[in-house]
């Protein structure tokens, strides 16, 4: 006797959580790909903006700009690096029994030499460690010390050259800055940090969380800002931060537009008046006078060597270039001489000026 079939039996239903990630599935495959072929589009701008400039210098204007284009890209994704990186090591500094510095050494030491030195982790040295014990305790007292000592005799701005007199009051007229006469902080001097003060407080504890800090609250209770709490309760950072070699008056329009951004050479760029300054705030980037470039290279310079801060290869390429366009000047000389004699250490880039 034939056997009978057996009925089909119904495919299995789906929970409705497999069924939606099923449908999630193709969405997270064109993610993925979109991901990828960003990443590999950025990796082909990075190494196309690290040709060398003797090749491009030959090329068409047109050539040459849109290097100048992938290069500007590359320095945007690695100051997204450098704040992202920033964040995560202060989560990891919550984590109990991790030595951060230690492993932020290991990474570093592992990592191909084409990472920038200014990702690199890096400590700042003990008061004890700087040869400096006359650094003012405060950043107060180190604004009288500029003001009143430093540039006795020679009260004018360092980028302008505007003049400023005994109560820090500026002479805009005279600078090309007129147009700026309607703003009360243009008719102003500021101290001004050559090498950002955020670029070394932003890796360290009380300037990221200074709600972490009992003394970091105000008398009205509410938190300090992130310098203010390290000034409070960082004494290595104070050092840093009121070094004078690193301070500069400068009118407080300028100071106030550039901000925390880095030096660099721009073909274009937001002028104030007359000032020979330009401001690019999309990049982040600052472009000096040539009358004050070899200042400014020479001042990095120190702090890299004196502290230890970090900076990246192209930055050290160009402060070479304006050290050596732009030697010190008796003023400059003058200036490192006064500084030596307060703090009791001089700038050996201008002391032993050399090309380089």
């Amino acid at each position: 006797m034939p056997r009978r079939p057996s009925p089909k039996r119904p495919p299995p239903r789906q929970s409705p959580r497999l069924s939606g990630l099923a449908r999630l599935v193709p969405v997270l495959h064109g993610s993925l790909h979109g991901l990828r072929n960003l990443g590999i589009g950025l990796a082909l701008i990075g190494s196309v903006s690290f040709l060398p400039e003797s090749l491009v210098q030959t090329w068409p204007e047109h050539g040459q700009r849109a290097i100048q284009i992938t290069r500007d890209i590359r320095t945007l994704l690695l100051d997204v690096v450098r704040d992202t990186t920033a964040g995560v090591g202060s989560w990891l500094s919550d984590l109990d029994g991790v030595d951060i510095h230690a492993l932020g050494r290991v990474v570093a030491e592992q990592v191909p030499e084409w990472l920038p030195r200014d990702l690199w982790p890096f400590d700042l040295p003990g008061a004890s460690n700087t040869d400096q014990t006359g650094i003012a305790p405060s950043f107060s007292a180190a604004r009288t010390a500029l003001y009143d000592t430093v540039y006795s005799g020679h009260r004018v701005t360092f980028y302008c050259g505007c003049g400023y007199d005994r109560d820090g009051r500026t002479d805009l007229d005279g600078c090309g800055l007129r147009t700026l006469d309607g703003s009360s902080r243009a008719q102003r001097v500021e101290a001004e940090h050559v090498f950002p003060a955020s670029q070394f407080g932003n890796f360290r504890r009380c300037w990221r969380e200074p709600a972490a800090f009992s003394k970091c609250r105000g008398d009205d209770g509410n938190t300090l800002s992130g310098r203010a709490c390290c000034e409070r309760v960082d004494p290595t950072f104070v050092t840093a931060h009121n070094d004078l070699h690193n301070l500069v008056p400068a009118v407080g329009a300028i100071n106030a537009a550039r901000s925390d951004f880095n030096w660099s050479e721009l073909r274009s760029g937001q002028r104030l008046g007359d000032c020979a300054i330009r401001f690019d705030p999309i990049l982040r980037r600052v472009q000096p006078p040539d009358a004050v470039r070899g200042e400014i290279a020479r001042t990095m310079f120190y702090m890299r060597d004196t502290y230890g801060f970090r900076l990246s290869r192209q930055d050290e390429k160009l402060y070479a270039v304006w050290n050596n366009a732009d030697p010190p000047d008796a003023w400059e000389i003058e200036r490192n001489r006064r500084i030596r004699r307060l703090q009791g250490k001089g700038n050996r880039y201008v002391e032993d000026y050399r090309t380089l």
